[in-house]
């Protein structure tokens, strides 16, 4: 089970005590079999997603995948819209989390910033492909709250790289909007991997997403230098 929404584990928990809890009665907490349930149906939307369009999943295919009762759902959520945020809450935490860490480290220059927070962003949706889907691809089905959700995401995203106008010489002049088009840019090509089931090959695209960022901002052939050289060292950490 993924981790990315599993609060009891967080805690401590074993998996069998989160995936396998004891039927009928028995002695443990009320706060957390409530917990454990609604994680497994958290991953449950996510891993559903990524098998159907977030349109033909239904609650009943969530709760067999959670192993959870159909009441037990409503109990937890109203229906199955609130699930799908709840889970695209959880995950898209942890992805702005890391993703601002990056581009907020105090001791890299703001390219060095940009690369690092592409880096962090390809490598967790490479790591949680089931997720990625919901948050990049099913969240324009799932109606204007997740939707919201995700232009907010990218909004922020693009503060950071707008950061440039301010911090690259001569670069002043340029349009606010620049950012936020090359980030939207950069979200289509991550979708169509995403799409492809080529989830797992994000990291690959980032030279060429670090170049799209970056050359509004700079001379294109540092721009290019910087994306050849993190393609350079992504190869060698990876043994290529």
């Amino acid at each position: 089970m993924s981790d990315a929404v599993s609060t009891a584990e967080q805690d401590g928990a074993t998996d069998d005590a989160v995936t396998r809890l004891p039927s009928g009665r028995h002695n443990l907490p009320r706060e957390f079999v409530v917990t454990s349930q609604r994680d497994r149906l958290l991953d449950a939307m996510a891993q559903a997603c990524a098998e159907n369009r977030y349109a033909e999943v239904s609650v009943a295919a969530i709760v067999a995948q959670a192993r959870v009762s159909r009441s037990t759902f409503y109990e937890i959520f109203p229906d199955k819209e609130a699930c799908f945020l709840a889970a695209y809450d959880a995950i898209l935490g942890r992805f702005v989390t890391g993703v601002i860490r990056a581009c907020e480290d105090p001791v890299l220059t703001w390219p060095e910033q940009i690369e690092l927070g592409i880096e962090t962003a390809l490598d967790f949706l490479a790591a949680e492909p089931a997720f990625a889907r919901m948050c990049i691809v099913d969240m324009f089905s799932a109606g204007p709250s997740a939707l919201q959700r995700y232009l907010s995401a990218i909004r922020l995203i693009a503060s950071f790289v707008d950061d440039g106008r301010n911090r690259m010489p001569g670069r002043e002049a340029l349009p606010e909007s620049v950012a936020t088009m090359s980030v939207n840019g950069a979200a289509v090509v991550i979708r169509a991997e995403i799409v492809n089931d080529r989830a797992r090959y994000l990291p690959e695209v980032g030279p060429d997403i670090l170049f799209s960022l970056l050359v509004p901002y700079m001379d294109r052939e540092e721009a290019l230098e910087r994306s050849e050289r993190y393609a350079l060292r992504r190869a060698v950490s990876s043994g290529r």
